[in-house]
C-alpha cells in the first residue's frame, strides 16, 4: 500500500469498526460509511485497496460496493476495474454545499419573475435521473400549469427546468440517463432520446432551454440552469406558460431568466456558511 492509501487507510479508521458481538446492524452501517467515506477522500479505488483502507474483506468490500452501486451511491469506472462516488452521493454533496436553503433564496427571484410574466416561475434541482420542484411562485394570468407542484419531480429532459438541469451535464452522463429515463416518457410520446439530443444541442448554443407541446399538450416554459461558484449546475429557474406566449415571448423571458439565474447565484455564493442546508430529494 503506497503513501497516500496509508493515509487514507487512517483516515477510514478515524472511528473504527465495531468489536465482534456488537449488534449486526449497527456493523453493517459502519461498514458502509467506512467504504464510503474512502471513496470521498481518495478515488477511483481498486477492490483491494478499498478492503484494506477499511480493514474489510474483499468479499463483504465487494458486497458493500455492489449495493452501493444498485443504491446509485457508488459507480464502477467504464473499462478499469475501480470504483467511485456515484451521483447520490454527489446529489448529496451539493445539497451540504447549499448553506441556506436555496428555495428560500430564490424567493425574490421567482415572485420577480411571475409579477414580470404573469406566468408560473419555478425553481428546481437534480435528484437522481429527475427534476425536483422545490418552489414557485404563481402569476396573474388566468391559464397556468398547475400540474407543477411544489414537490413534483418528472424525468430530466421532460419540461424546461428538466431540460436545463440535464443539457450541461458531461455528454457521456447525459446519454446513461436517456437510457435510463426511456420507459419513463410513455405519458410524453413527443419527447424521445432523438427529440431530447436535438434540444440540448440547441440549448448549449442559445443558453437556454424551451418546450412547446412537448411535455404537456398546450403548454410550454423556457428554462435556464442556476450555477455555483464552481460553474457547477446546482438548480434551474423556468418559466411555464401557455405555449403561445412561450412562442411570442421566447428571447424576452429567457433573458428574464439569466438574468435572476445570476441574481441567485450571487446569493447561494454570499450566504452564511452556518446557514441552514439546502434540499434535493
Amino acid at each position: 500500500m503506497n503513501a497516500s492509501t496509508t493515509a487514507t487507510a487512517r483516515a477510514a479508521r478515524k472511528r473504527p469498526l465495531p468489536e465482534p458481538g456488537q449488534a449486526d446492524k449497527f456493523n453493517a452501517i459502519q461498514k458502509v460509511c467506512a467504504v464510503l467515506r474512502v471513496l470521498a477522500q481518495r478515488s477511483p479505488l481498486r477492490l483491494t485497496d478499498i478492503a484494506d483502507a477499511t480493514s474489510l474483506n474483499k468479499a463483504t468490500a465487494l458486497r458493500i460496493l455492489n449495493s452501493l452501486i444498485e443504491e446509485g451511491f457508488v459507480s464502477r469506472v467504464t473499462g478499469a476495474k475501480t470504483y467511485e462516488l456515484g451521483q447520490e452521493a454527489r446529489v448529496m454533496a451539493v445539497g451540504a454545499r447549499r448553506s441556506v436553503d436555496i428555495a428560500e433564496l430564490a424567493q425574490p427571484s421567482l415572485l420577480r419573475l411571475s409579477e414580470r410574466s404573469a406566468d408560473t416561475a419555478l425553481l428546481s434541482v437534480r435528484s437522481g435521473v429527475e427534476a425536483l420542484y422545490l418552489a414557485r411562485s404563481v402569476g396573474s394570468n388566468p391559464l397556468q400549469p398547475n400540474y407543477l407542484q411544489i414537490g413534483s419531480r418528472r424525468p430530466l429532459g421532460v419540461g424546461a427546468g428538466a431540460l436545463a438541469l440535464l443539457v450541461w451535464l458531461p455528454d457521456a452522463e447525459i446519454e446513461a440517463v436517456i437510457e435510463v429515463i426511456v420507459p419513463r416518457l410513455a405519458k410524453s410520446p413527443r419527447i424521445t432520446p432523438k427529440f431530447l439530443r436535438e434540444k440540448i444541442a440547441t440549448a448549449r448554443k442559445a443558453g437556454h432551454t424551451v418546450l412547446i407541446d412537448a411535455a404537456f399538450p398546450g403548454m410550454g416554459g423556457v428554462g435556464v440552469p442556476v450555477r455555483d461558484e464552481t460553474g457547477e449546475v446546482v438548480a434551474a429557474l423556468s418559466i411555464g406558460a401557455a405555449s403561445d406566449r412561450i412562442r411570442r415571448r421566447e428571447a424576452e423571458l429567457a433573458e428574464m431568466l439569466k438574468k435572476e439565474a445570476q441574481v441567485l447565484a450571487r446569493a447561494m455564493a454570499q450566504a452564511p456558511k452556518n446557514g441552514r442546508g439546502g434540499k434535493v430529494g
